[in-house]
């Protein structure tokens, strides 16, 4: 399908929170090591669908709860609760509304992958089952979000997931660009420093970002799946400090190609066998951070008997081929990408 698309013009981000019909309840999981981690709860009007669990949205690398829940009409989980699912979004460590280290508290930049699927995610499910009586969940993560969903599944406690979706999860086995190649020299230099200060520069760039959306934006969107004014509002809102302990962790899994925990000990790559949950894989035909290759290694290992894979493009009837984020955040996933998440649910 095609149309013409009416020009954007540049400007300041003014409105960031609209008026919302559905608001959320914050809630917090207290991890074993004293990290509150914030939970967004989004329940329908007129109570969950019978015989559904809970959905637990989470988000991805350097991202908070808009990544899953953006303003205006991009959100996933008002859009899932408006169709009768009790929604959760979850906050990671460090991320928005959770703990993060500031000065006058004890906690620091020092975590890692394997704290957010030890620590983070079985607190986060005692809390939902604590409060809506529900031992499990459906899991729907993007990126980094659906990464935590396969080791936490290979590693603790299957029997809380359901089912998962993973939008533009990877393995990191067929992950390649030449501009992490490029900066992967500099991750010994960056171990030298606590953090990355991710979100400031979003926040200083956000009213010029549109300059870069067909140049650098494209590593992370097809920017013709993307207006303007919600590249900005992104640029604004999402982006998060990170550890770099966290980051020097990823940079091994991309210069490896082997995802594994943070002393090497557990391979989480090979252990897909484990995850036997319905499991959906959903992949953009133009992701150049997540290619349908590395979704395609995950899909060929994990050993659920039920699982699907669906790849978003003009092949499979869309407008245009899909990126990274423009799977949850794109002007036109509502239409194109959220009904076959909602078809797997009421599957499952």
């Amino acid at each position: 399908m095609t149309s013409s698309q009416p020009k954007e013009t540049i400007g300041l981000v003014v409105v960031l929170t609209p008026k919302r019909t559905l608001r959320a309840k914050r809630h917090f999981a207290l991890t074993v090591d004293g990290w509150k981690i914030a939970l967004h709860h989004y329940r329908p009007p007129g109570g969950p669908r019978v015989g559904h669990p809970p959905i637990l949205l989470c988000h991805g690398l350097g991202a908070n709860r808009y990544n899953l829940d953006a303003p205006g009409g991009l959100s996933l989980a008002r859009w899932l609760c408006k169709r009768g699912f009790d929604c959760w979004v979850i906050e990671l460590r460090g991320a928005g509304e959770s703990s993060r280290p500031r000065l006058l508290n004890r906690l620091r930049y020092n975590w890692t992958f394997d704290d957010h699927v030890q620590k983070d995610i079985p607190a986060v499910f005692d809390t939902i089952e604590r409060l809506t009586g529900s031992r499990e969940v459906h899991w729907i993560g993007h990126s980094m979000g659906g990464m935590v969903a396969y080791a936490y599944l290979m590693t603790q406690d299957p029997t809380r997931i359901r089912s998962l979706m993973a939008i533009a999860s990877p393995a990191f086995a067929h992950l390649s660009h030449p501009f992490f190649d490029r900066i992967l020299g500099f991750r010994h230099v960056i171990k030298l420093l606590p953090r990355l200060p991710y979100s400031t520069p979003g926040k200083l760039l956000a009213p010029i970002i549109p300059l870069f959306k067909y140049t650098t934006g494209r590593l992370v969107a097809n920017p013709k799946n993307m207006r303007n004014s919600d590249f900005q509002k992104l640029a604004f809102l999402v982006p998060q400090d990170l550890p770099t302990s966290l980051l020097a962790q990823v940079a091994d899994w991309y210069a490896t190609g082997e995802f594994k925990g943070a002393k090497g000990v557990v391979r989480y790559d090979q252990l897909f066998d484990r995850v036997k949950v319905p499991t959906l894989l959903v992949s953009g035909a133009a992701d150049r951070l997540t290619p349908t290759k590395d979704i395609q290694h995950v899909f060929d290992r994990i050993g659920s008997a039920d699982k699907k894979l669906l790849q978003f493009g003009r092949e499979s009837g869309c407008r245009y081929d899909y990126g990274h984020i423009d799977l949850v955040l794109g002007q036109y996933a509502p239409r194109e990408v959220f009904p076959h998440l909602l078809a797997w649910l009421e599957a499952h």
